[in-house]
């Protein structure tokens, strides 16, 4: 049974396919010139960010149900970066969507 501070922990991890909402949701609201390819953008970085997540909390209930090992907190690690490049990524594309 996992403790609260680990539900709390995985109610985080869940929080990723929130912003995923959240960014589609931008983006089909917009009525702005551009909003195809920012749909493009977007749709790519959330496809992403999605598998990502499914990774994450796989492991992370990998973690809380076998304990600690050194294998999964690197693939959590691992995970947390690819999901930071993500975001990093798509918010570059954006930026240079307006700059061209």
């Amino acid at each position: 049974m996992a403790t609260i501070k680990q539900e709390q922990l995985y109610n985080e991890i869940i929080e990723y396919y929130s912003y995923a909402d959240r960014l589609i949701k931008a983006v089909e609201d917009s009525s702005h010139k551009l909003s195809e390819q920012q749909f493009t953008i977007i749709e790519e970085a959330v496809t992403r960010l999605e598998y990502y997540a499914d990774q994450l909390a796989n492991r992370y209930i990998e973690l809380v149900k076998g304990g600690m090992s050194s294998g999964v907190v690197e693939a959590i690690r691992q995970m947390l970066n690819d999901i930071s490049a993500v975001i990093e990524e798509c918010r570059s594309r954006m930026l240079m969507l307006y700059q061209a």
